[in-house]
């Protein structure tokens, strides 16, 4: 069950990496949270992007699926571990309508993961091991994503 990677805490250490990440959309827009959604305390380090036109959601990086999962809603969940610059990411992928993937396959970054619907979005987490960092940090999504 996917429900650990749920837990979003505020520990970001202190990143001296300066590796880019492929951008999971293309002409992604990233979408703010509700103003009614239940923030925890801290914030949740998830990042919510759509796009329009698209509905293909590529890999960011090299990688190998770890974990696939549907929710109670009906939609698919993916999970790529991948080592870079000498240290262990994963990347958690919710929202999607159909996955292009299955457990322990090898994915390439740009890849395609899995399939949206035109419009929908997709959330994103990232966890050097098992802290959350700020994806928005490393993706490269054509400037859409600053980080502060």
């Amino acid at each position: 069950v996917m429900s650990i990677l749920l837990v979003c805490s505020s520990t970001i250490s202190a990143q001296a990496d300066s590796f880019r990440l492929a951008c999971p959309l293309n002409e992604a827009i990233v979408v703010p949270p509700s103003p009614n959604a239940v923030h925890y305390d801290p914030p949740d380090l998830c990042v919510t992007l759509m796009s329009k036109p698209d509905t293909l959601v590529k890999a960011v990086s090299n990688a190998r699926v770890t974990n696939t999962e549907t929710d109670d809603e009906g939609k698919q969940g993916v999970v790529i571990y991948s080592k870079i610059a000498g240290k262990d990411y994963y990347f958690w992928y919710t929202g999607l309508t159909r996955l292009l993937v299955r457990k322990n396959d090898v994915v390439k970054a740009g890849q395609g993961i899995g399939i949206i619907n035109p419009g929908e979005k997709i959330e994103m987490l990232m966890y050097q091991f098992e802290t959350p960092v700020d994806p928005s940090r490393y993706l490269d999504c054509k400037n859409v994503l600053k980080s502060d």
